[in-house]
């Protein structure tokens, strides 16, 4: 109940319904009231508008959404590490591509993202660091093309076998081409990094300090990096001091860990300027989790800033501009 997970949903819970919070006490009607808005409508723009004053919120692999609301991103994983042809066949019938060898397959990510960005779409979102680790090695076409002919030979597989995973090589070579693709148009690219959703999971895959090839080759890539890098914040510190194509973002964090995130954004605030750090995402399957975590962020916020100011590193007038940029 004292994790930044349980304060989060009572302060939802007060905050949203008027209910003292969450236990065994409080449940029906907290449920009655959770079903109730939701039969009466309206209730995003009450969460997040009315009572979160959030202007708009990221949305992650979801193009039809109301834009009144969210600015959707694309995620591409899956032209990355595709698991059997029938992925293949499937990808390259929705861009219109035959795909019969690694140039096709190129080509039908570059249509997806392409109708993707026409279609709204503000950037690029990838959690490939749940599958494996974030380094992605520079390979050449023939390394990546000999992994790719795997997935012909085991093209009429049936599906409960699963299918192969398609060679690393490939997998690399291709988020390079991503990446380039991406560098060509200037866009923003989200990096899930850090704590992982789940139980059990290699958490050293997600450092993003593996990332630093990456860095240094696409300059013109806005990196994204999502979860404060959590537990590797200090980590990102010095990626987004050295790097001027590297960002913080801190959704998730103030959840995970209000204390952590107080921490590390009072070093950020030490050591990167302010307008690269993304101060709060929701991150959250259900509205109204928004609302408490922003309530957290806000203080967390609040709080390291009035720190600055207290220990004399910031006047009123940087602790305003701060806040602007940060919230």
């Amino acid at each position: 109940r004292s994790t930044g997970y349980g304060r989060s949903l009572d302060i939802a819970a007060r905050g949203v319904y008027g209910i003292d919070g969450v236990s065994g006490a409080t449940i029906e009607p907290l449920n009655e009231a959770f079903q109730a808005a939701r039969r009466k409508g309206g209730h995003y723009r009450r969460v997040l508008k009315d009572l979160g004053r959030i202007a708009v919120s990221v949305l992650d692999g979801e193009a039809d959404c109301d834009r009144e609301f969210f600015a959707p991103v694309i995620r591409l994983d899956g032209f990355i590490c595709p698991t059997h042809r029938r992925e293949l066949v499937a990808a390259g019938a929705e861009a219109g591509v035959k795909v019969h060898c690694l140039d096709d397959w190129k080509a039908a990510m570059e249509l997806r993202l392409d109708r993707a960005l026409e279609a709204g779409a503000v950037g690029v979102k990838c959690g490939l660091a749940y599958l494996r680790s974030l380094h992605f090695a520079k390979t050449g076409a023939a390394e990546a093309e000999a992994d790719f002919g795997e997935l012909f030979r085991e093209a009429h597989s049936p599906a409960w076998r699963g299918g192969i995973k398609v060679g690393r090589a490939f997998q690399d070579h291709m988020m390079h081409h991503l990446l380039a693709l991406a560098d060509r148009r200037g866009l923003a690219v989200q990096f899930h990094t850090g704590i992982q959703e789940g139980n059990g999971n290699i958490i050293a895959d997600a450092n993003p300090v593996h990332m630093t090839n990456l860095f240094l080759e696409y300059e013109n890539v806005r990196f994204d990096v999502f979860h404060m890098g959590y537990p590797y914040c200090m980590e990102l510190s010095n990626l987004a001091k050295n790097f001027r194509n590297v960002h913080v973002d801190m959704c998730w964090g103030h959840i995970v860990s209000p204390e952590a995130a107080r921490r590390a954004l009072a070093e950020w605030l030490d050591a990167v300027p302010a307008n690269k750090i993304s101060a709060f995402g929701g991150d959250y399957c259900f509205v109204d989790g928004v609302y408490g975590h922003q309530v957290l962020a806000r203080r967390n916020v609040a709080m390291t800033l009035a720190g600055k100011v207290a220990d004399g590193s910031f006047d009123v007038a940087r602790f305003r501009a701060a806040v602007r940029v940060l919230v």
